[in-house]
C-alpha cells in the first residue's frame, strides 16, 4: 500500500473506531443497563461490559498499529488533536462549558452547548471514547517523533550520498 493509502487508512480507521466505540458505550451499554435494571438480572450487563472492555482494548491496539504503519505528519497531527480533544473533553465541559456556583459558563453558549452535546453523546460507563482518545494522543505524539526522526535520518543519508561539488586534488 502506498504512503497516501496508509495515511488515509489510519485516518479512516481511527474515525471508524471512535464511531463504533461511541455507539457501543452510549447506546448498547445503556440499553443493557436499562434491561438489567428492569429485570433485576445483571448477567446481560456483565457480558456487555466484558465485550466493551475487549472492544476498547482492541481499539487502542488498532489505533496504535494504524499510526505506526503510517508514519505521517498528517496522521500524527490529526491523532494528537482529536485524541487530545477527547481526553480533555470532560474537563472542558465541567470547567468551561457549565455553570459553576451560578456563574455563567466561560465559553459562549453556542460552543458550550455543542461541547455538552458531544460529551453527553460520547460518554458512557466504559469511558471508551476517552480511553481511545488517550491512545490516539499518545500514538499521534509517537508518530510525529518517528516522522521527525525519519526526516533527520534521511537528510543525513542524503549528505553522505551526494558527492561534494569541489573536486578533490591529490
Amino acid at each position: 500500500m502506498s504512503k497516501t493509502g496508509r495515511t488515509l487508512a489510519a485516518l479512516a480507521g481511527a474515525a471508524l473506531v471512535l464511531v463504533i466505540a461511541t455507539w457501543f458505550d452510549a447506546t448498547v451499554l445503556r440499553d443493557a443497563l436499562g434491561l438489567a435494571q428492569a429485570t433485576f438480572d445483571a448477567s446481560g450487563i456483565s457480558m456487555v461490559t466484558a465485550l466493551g472492555s475487549l472492544l476498547v482494548a482492541g481499539s487502542v491496539l488498532l489505533v496504535g498499529a494504524l499510526a505506526w504503519r503510517a508514519p505521517s505528519a498528517i496522521v500524527g497531527l490529526a491523532y494528537g488533536v482529536v485524541g487530545g480533544f477527547f481526553v480533555a473533553l470532560p474537563w472542558l465541559v465541567w470547567n468551561l462549558a457549565s455553570r459553576n456556583n451560578d456563574a455563567p459558563p466561560v465559553l459562549p453558549e453556542p460552543l458550550a452547548v455543542v461541547l455538552g452535546n458531544i460529551y453527553s453523546e460520547s460518554s458512557g460507563s466504559l469511558n471508551a471514547v476517552g480511553t481511545i482518545g488517550a491512545a490516539m494522543l499518545i500514538a499521534g505524539v509517537a508518530t510525529l517523533v518517528r516522522w521527525w526522526r525519519g526526516r533527520g535520518v534521511a537528510a543525513s543519508r542524503a549528505e553522505v550520498v551526494v558527492p561534494s561539488a569541489r573536486p578533490t586534488l591529490p
